[in-house]
């Protein structure tokens, strides 16, 4: 997980005094006494890959070879391949963890594997941002849609989140740094921001704020103010049919903040108590359990598509690949429907003005 390293120490109760050496059977005795906010944490990690990987590979089949390319798909593509990402970056953590947070892999794996979770959390909440605008436009805007919604724009917008996620990740990367604790063999991948001297603590503070506005209060205002226009329309419009996108983006969106709001918070505490506080020493205890909620969205997903599903006693006698493709099939019915009528108002007002 990317932490900076006051929160990264403290997660794993690291003693940077500590001058015993680090050896395989030191880490297999930390190992074996793991406090149980680590195993519980591993266990996670373990449920999250298990689940995760073939669960997003398979929408990516799905998606990327098997459906009609359509806009939906372009999104839940994209999506699954984030959280693929961050699921494969699991067994490292795991690792980090077992061995009492020695890292033997190097400098660039260290710089590459950590800042995974970041790009994660940027692309997923940048994707269901979009996706939220694009729910609101088909509902809002039909006839323009109709003319305008393509997967080639779908795509280009992709990429373009895709870059700005890197970006947006930068920070992360070029702090990231091996550290070794003085007297002792262990090389710890940690943020490392004692090279800034004074200004550490500024910059730190600055990346958490950072991170908070643009990874969760910006998209959080955008999710908002597009729901609430689209719910408004649905409401004050003659619908009578669900529109089952419409439910799975809800229920994706809503185990997005689930699980990402808690390591938001713990990360500005973490980055602004003082050390004496006690609020901050319960955060540090509750630390670990949050960074293992925010994986959970990574695996969610595939289990959301399946489980939305109408009829799900039904369709589970079908196999899994079948009810994915079901439930990320394009659905136009809600857009068509009110696209005719407008288009119907349009030319029943131009044969009045002719008249």
């Amino acid at each position: 997980m990317n932490m900076d390293d006051e929160e990264y120490n403290s997660m794993y109760t690291f003693d940077e005094n500590d001058t015993s050496s680090f050896t395989i059977a030191s880490a297999s005795s930390y190992a074996i006494n793991l406090p149980l906010q680590i195993l519980a944490s591993l266990v996670l990690y373990t449920l999250v890959f298990l689940l995760g990987v073939p669960g997003n590979l398979l929408v990516i089949w799905i998606t990327g070879f098997e459906m009609k390319k359509t806009v939906n798909t372009t999104w839940f593509l994209h999506l699954s391949i984030a959280d693929l990402l961050c699921c494969l970056s699991l067994p490292f953590l795991a690792m980090q963890v077992i061995l009492d947070q020695h890292w033997p892999l190097g400098i660039l794996a260290c710089k590459m594997i950590p800042p995974l979770t970041l790009l994660n959390m940027y692309m997923s909440v940048l994707l269901l941002a979009a996706i939220s605008a694009d729910r609101c436009a088909l509902v809002m805007m039909p006839v323009w849609c109709q003319n305008n919604r393509t997967v080639l724009k779908a795509t280009t917008v992709c990429i373009s989140l895709w870059f700005l996620a890197l970006l947006m990740t930068t920070p992360s990367f070029f702090f990231q740094s091996v550290y070794s604790p003085p007297l002792t063999d262990k090389k710890m991948c940690i943020v490392d921001y004692t090279k800034l001297n004074h200004h550490q603590s500024t910059v730190k503070i600055s990346v958490v704020t950072h991170r908070f506005v643009l990874g969760f209060i910006v998209p959080f205002f955008t999710i908002t103010i597009c729901y609430g226009l689209l719910i408004f329309k649905i409401k004050s419009s003659r619908f009578s049919q669900s529109n089952k996108t419409l439910k799975i983006i809800l229920i994706v969106i809503i185990g997005f903040f689930v699980c990402w709001f808690p390591y938001h918070v713990t990360a500005i505490i973490l980055a602004t108590q003082p050390p004496t506080s006690s609020l901050l020493e319960s955060t540090r205890r509750a630390n670990p359990i949050v960074v293992s909620l925010a994986y959970i969205n990574s695996c969610i997903n595939p289990i959301i598509y399946v489980f939305m599903g109408k009829d799900f006693k039904q369709k589970s006698k079908k196999n899994i690949k079948s009810i994915l493709k079901n439930m990320l099939m394009e659905d136009t019915s809600q857009f068509t429907s009110e696209s005719k009528k407008t288009h119907s108002m349009l030319v029943e007002r131009h044969t009045e003005t002719s008249i």
